[in-house]
């Protein structure tokens, strides 16, 4: 049987532990699950394709203009918005 260390954060590893507590398990019971459900569905994890739209922007101004024409169209600014 392989073995595989993995480091979580503290609070997530806490909360691991209490619900596998409550749920009367041991945390390699739980690990175990979770990967194996990960691998019997691998097509739902997949990373999603590209959609062509990256760099579909066409607009000759510069970003700084871009973001001007921006700012200038909201109609609040922070600090002087009124509730």
């Amino acid at each position: 049987m392989g073995k595989l260390i993995v480091e979580v954060p503290d609070g997530l590893h806490a909360r691991l532990k209490q619900q596998a507590a409550a749920d009367h398990q041991t945390l390699k019971i739980i690990v175990t699950a979770l990967l194996d459900q990960y691998l019997a569905h691998p097509g739902h994890h997949a990373p999603r394709k590209a959609t062509g739209l990256c760099g579909a922007w066409k607009d000759r101004r510069d970003a700084e203009a871009v973001l001007a024409d921006v700012r200038s169209a909201r109609r609040w600014r922070i600090g002087t918005h009124q509730a």
